[in-house]
């Protein structure tokens, strides 16, 4: 399957409204699948056509759909068929839980973030004091602007930066050394 985000719709069902022939893409039903009972929900969704019929049982894949009109069907998405059935008017189609939703939910979920994938991630908060968790890898150049003093002279007095080694030892040279003071007596 793929990692599409199917749609559902509880109790949905209705019928064909005209014949869908074998090889057929595209059909009509009498009523438009809804999450309200009012709303038509858009696609992908899959439907099951003729259900209680196990011979004639068709799942298709509805990729493309205007109220009651499927534009674009995928057929015998289980391969059930050597070649698509026909379906007459009147036909019933529901809309029920098939394999195919649980399989493109596990490609979804799948197809996330991995430990090679990169992803940005927005509005996340990250405990990583929490048992098991850790931040690696971190350069400089992770860093946001501005938290990084490359010039100890002209810092804040607060605790809202960090000093760079360079500027560190910059100021530690301009100062003398505590063996020379303790060498001169001071």
């Amino acid at each position: 399957m793929t990692a599409q985000e199917v749609k559902f719709s509880n109790f949905y069902e209705s019928t064909l409204n005209g014949i869908l022939a074998s090889g057929a893409t595209s059909a009509t039903l009498t009523a438009a699948p809804t999450s309200d009972g009012t709303s038509a929900i858009a696609a992908p969704y899959y439907l099951v056509i003729d259900p209680d019929n196990a011979s004639n049982r068709e799942v298709v894949l509805v990729t493309a759909a205007s109220t009651t009109t499927l534009s674009t069907i995928t057929r015998d998405v289980e391969g059930r068929h050597s070649t698509d059935p026909t379906h007459t008017s009147g036909t019933v189609v529901r809309m029920a839980v098939v394999k195919e939703m649980f399989e493109d939910l596990h490609d979804r979920v799948d197809a996330g973030m991995t430990a090679s994938s990169t992803a940005t991630l927005t509005n996340k908060t990250f405990d990583v004091e929490a048992t098991g968790n850790s931040i690696s890898n971190i350069d400089v150049a992770d860093l946001k602007s501005g938290v990084l003093d490359t010039d100890l002279s002209s810092v804040s007095g607060s605790d809202d930066t960090l000093a760079s080694a360079k500027a560190i030892k910059a100021e530690i040279d301009k100062k003398p050394s505590v063996g020379l003071i303790l060498a001169l007596g001071g």
